[in-house]
Order: structure tokens, then C-alpha cells, then sequence
């Protein structure tokens, strides 16, 4: 995701540790040298000039991306604390690479993470009948539904949502809905920064929960504002409120009137929302709520806490 303003302040380099005893035959390698922390500890394996972990919002692009070489071993450790997850790759002399030591993978990118992965992704009895619309595609349950979904830049939820839904629906964590995962196309960048046209669209039916991520969001806080008949509710998660990058910014937390109920979730290392979230807090005043995750802007962090956040919207 490339969501984030562009000009920021530079992150405090993460903090780097010496690298614990390894047999350099998997990666990460993962410690805990003090209480409430762990080491992670990548790994690459070859000749190189350059190898870089790119651990989203971990390193960024900062010297402590830059591993460290023994030999034919190149190493990193990092202290994150518990319950930090990431989706990552290596740059080895400029090419970006899945980590070779590492089995575990998530759409062309390897996983590290401190904690099992969500039980509410584990793929279950399908509950659920899931059709083709031009807005994307529609999560029929198979019992009554008593509220309805709306997920913005649903063609990156088509796997996972159906499980969670299924899942969450399954366990009577929230009640059955129906879903509209609403594709944001080539125009993304336009339609989920606050455009009426885009959000007088949006389908709703009863009780409709609006979720997003990054500029989705952003998009979900403005669809409730603009639309509290129609939306009870927004989930946004690591939402874009520093929109726009001019004169204006954050031009939706100033505006709000009447707030809505929001859920906010945000990354530990998210660096650059920090700020705008928590000015979007106070602005939302007893109607806003707020979570944070370990983890950095990461779609693999996301789809982990995107049932918490439901559950405490719908449940």
C-alpha cells in the first residue's frame, strides 16, 4: 500500500540487537532475550553485495535494513514486542525476494510473526454464497441476515473475507450479514478520498457496518459522516486522515459535525498515522474507538485484526 502522505518526518531506526546463536537453516529465528519483548532474527544465505530486510514500517529504509555478514551468513535481529507480525521480503543486491529460509508465505511475501495467526482465518464449513456483481461481489449467509458489510477494496478481501465471515457468523460472534466487497478499480486513489459520487453509490441494506484500510479507511469514517442513514457504523483501519497532502489536511477530522461511531485500528509502527488517528480520536469523541496492533502498514495485519474490529461493531 502506498497510501501514506509524502513528506513525513524520517522513523526513529528500530532498535537492533545483537544476533542470538543461529544455525542459519531457517528464517526468522525468533527469541525472547527479555521479558516483554522478542528478537526476530532474518536470515539470508549466499553470495551478495547487499541484502535488506524490507519488514513493512520495521526497517523501512533506514540503515538498520541493511543486514549484517559472517561468512556466507547475513543476519539481522530486531526487539518488537509481542504480537508483531509482518509481511517482509529481502532485497539481495537490489532484487526484491521472498526470504528462501523461510516456508511461510502470503501472497508472494514471506510471514514472520510473533503469535499464531487469527483462528477466525482458518477455513472451515462454507456458510455463505458469494455472487459476482459489477460493484465487485456480494457474501450472501445462508441463515436470514440482520445487517449488512460493506468492504471497500473488496478485491483484496475475495478469499479471506468469506472465512471470517463464515467464522465469526458460525461462533455467534456477530450476527449473519450480508457482505458487499466493493472493488476500487484503477481510480482508487480518487474514489476513497472523500468523493460523494463514489459514496452516494455504495450499496446498504438495514444495519450497514462500512469497513477500509489506508485511503479505504479514510473513505469508510467519510461514507458514515456523509451517510448516517444508511451507515451505522465504520471500521477503518490505519485510516489515511492526513488527507489531503496541501493546504488542507486532514480535511475530514475537521469537518465531522455530529460524529459517527467509528472503530479505529492502528499499527505500533505506523509512524505517520500516529498523529492524524489520534487528532480523528478526540474529533470522534465517546462515538470513537480505538485499537492498536503490533505490526506496521501491512494488508497481513489487517485481515488478522479485521475480525476484532467486527465483533466490535456488529457483535
Amino acid at each position: 500500500m502506498r497510501d501514506l502522505p509524502p513528506r513525513v518526518p524520517r522513523p526513529a531506526p528500530p532498535q537492533v540487537v545483537p544476533t542470538p546463536p543461529v544455525d542459519g537453516t531457517t528464517s526468522p529465528v525468533i527469541t525472547e532475550p527479555v521479558p516483554g519483548h522478542r528478537a526476530v532474527t532474518f536470515l539470508w544465505r549466499g553470495p551478495a553485495e547487499e541484502v535488506r530486510v524490507r519488514a513493512n514500517k520495521l526497517t523501512h529504509q533506514t540503515d538498520a535494513a541493511l543486514m549484517e555478514r559472517d561468512g556466507d551468513l547475513w543476519h539481522r535481529t530486531y526487539l518488537v514486542r509481542p504480537g508483531w507480525r509482518s509481511s517482509y521480503l529481502l532485497t539481495v543486491d537490489g532484487q526484491d525476494v521472498p526470504d528462501p529460509l523461510n516456508p511461510h508465505r502470503w501472497r508472494g511475501f514471506s510471514i514472520a510473526e510473533t503469535l499464531p495467526p487469527s483462528p477466525w482465518l482458518s477455513p472451515g464449513e462454507p456458510r455463505h454464497r458469494l455472487s459476482r456483481l459489477p460493484l465487485g461481489w456480494r457474501y450472501d449467509p445462508v441463515r436470514p441476515a440482520a445487517a449488512g458489510l460493506v468492504m471497500l477494496d473488496g478485491e483484496h478481501w475475495v478469499d479471506d473475507l468469506p472465512v471470517i465471515l463464515d467464522n465469526l457468523i458460525g461462533a455467534g460472534a456477530i450476527p449473519p450479514v450480508t457482505a458487499w466487497l466493493v472493488e476500487s478499480g484503477p481510480d482508487r486513489a480518487a474514489r476513497l478520498t472523500c468523493d460523494p459520487a463514489f459514496t452516494d453509490a455504495l450499496p446498504y441494506d438495514g444495519r450497514t457496518v462500512i469497513a477500509g484500510q489506508s485511503f479505504g479507511g479514510l473513505a469508510a469514517v467519510y461514507a458514515a459522516h456523509r451517510h448516517p442513514d444508511r451507515f451505522a457504523a465504520a471500521l477503518s483501519q490505519s485510516g489515511s486522515f492526513w488527507w489531503p497532502n496541501g493546504p488542507e489536511p486532514e480535511w475530514l477530522t475537521g469537518r465531522l459535525g455530529t460524529p459517527p461511531r467509528v472503530h479505529l485500528q492502528t499499527g505500533t509502527l505506523e509512524w505517520a498515522l500516529h498523529g492524524p488517528a489520534e487528532r480523528m480520536r478526540q474529533a470522534l469523541g465517546d462515538a470513537g474507538t480505538h485499537t492498536w496492533f503490533e505490526g506496521g502498514h501491512d494488508r497481513y495485519c489487517w485481515r488478522a485484526e479485521l475480525a476484532g474490529g467486527l465483533i466490535a461493531l456488529l457483535g
